[in-house]
Parts: C-alpha cells; sequence; structure tokens
C-alpha cells in the first residue's frame, strides 16, 4: 500500500516527537513546500540546557500536578519553534508552507506562523480545548487552512509490520 503525503508527513512528525525530552508533551512538526520537507523539529529546551528527562520538569509543583500554560517556567521551546529556528540557520524560506504537527498550535505559534505566512496546518490531537480554539480561530481569519489529521489503523499497523525486503 502506497500512502499519501498527509500520511508521510504526520508519520515523519511522530519521528520527530519521539526524539523530544519532554516529560508532558511529545510534539513534532515538519513544514514542507510542494511535498517537500523543507525543515523539521521537536518541543525541547535550548541547545545546552538540560533536558527535562534528565533532571524533571520545571513545571511540577512539589504535589506533582503540572502548572498551568503560560506559567513561564517551561524550559521547552515548542516543536514549531524550533523548526523554523533550524529552517534560518539553514537559510529557507517557509513562506506558504504547510506545517504538519502533533498538536493544534498554541496561540504564540499561532501569532508566528501567521507572520511566516504559512497556508495550511495539519495536527492530529488538539492543544487545549481553550487556548486551541482561540489559536484555530486566529489561523483561519487569516486564511490559513486547516486540517484535524486522523491515522487510519491500518496505516499505523502496517508501519509498525512493514518489511523493507519483499519476499523472494
Amino acid at each position: 500500500m502506497r500512502i499519501d503525503w498527509d500520511t508521510l508527513f504526520m508519520l515523519q512528525v511522530r519521528a520527530y516527537a519521539m526524539r523530544s525530552a519532554c516529560l508532558k508533551y511529545k510534539v513534532g512538526a515538519v513544514f514542507t513546500k510542494d511535498n517537500r520537507v523543507l525543515t523539521g523539529g521537536f518541543n525541547g529546551p535550548p541547545k545546552g540546557e538540560p533536558n527535562c528527562c534528565d533532571v524533571g520538569c520545571a513545571k511540577v509543583q512539589i504535589n506533582g500536578d503540572f502548572v498551568p500554560a503560560g506559567s513561564g517556567l517551561c524550559r521547552g521551546a515548542h516543536s514549531e519553534m524550533n523548526s523554523l529556528v533550524n529552517a534560518c540557520v539553514g537559510g529557507k524560506n517557509l513562506s506558504d508552507s504547510t506545517v504538519y504537527c502533533s498538536f493544534s498550535p498554541c496561540l504564540d505559534c499561532s501569532k508566528h506562523l501567521v507572520n511566516l505566512g504559512i497556508v495550511r496546518f495539519v495536527y492530529e490531537i488538539e492543544y487545549s480545548e481553550d487556548e486551541g480554539q482561540r489559536a484555530i480561530s486566529l489561523l483561519k481569519r487569516r486564511g490559513v487552512d486547516i486540517v484535524q489529521f486522523n491515522f487510519k489503523e491500518s496505516v499505523l499497523s502496517d508501519f509498525k509490520n512493514f518489511n523493507l525486503k519483499n519476499k523472494e
């Protein structure tokens, strides 16, 4: 079975998410244009800073609950922003691109993506009900096509059991 482009890029998003050191969210992002990958990234701390999986999450309170989003305590950058930085370092132009991401964007990332000039945002899971809807609304108001992606169970099963070599 040959998979479509959205499925291909969302599988790549999952691979990037597996690199995340965050204890709460595993998020990957891939930017594409004309069905070619321009850049990708995952959520995590700035270069040289400790990973949460090594030293613990800065957002966990003594009772074990997570501090709400926007507290300023998280040491990680979002996957969309890390992807954008990776593109800048590589001298890539991301305007008119499609973003594939594990989660819908937060409001801050949406603002940057609007200014960047993306044309499409594809995600698997909604980030948060309230902020996620505001972020999606901003993108829609600016003409960005929004797609919530659902993997077909057969694709995930086929991916897990995929054999690189045909039987002779």
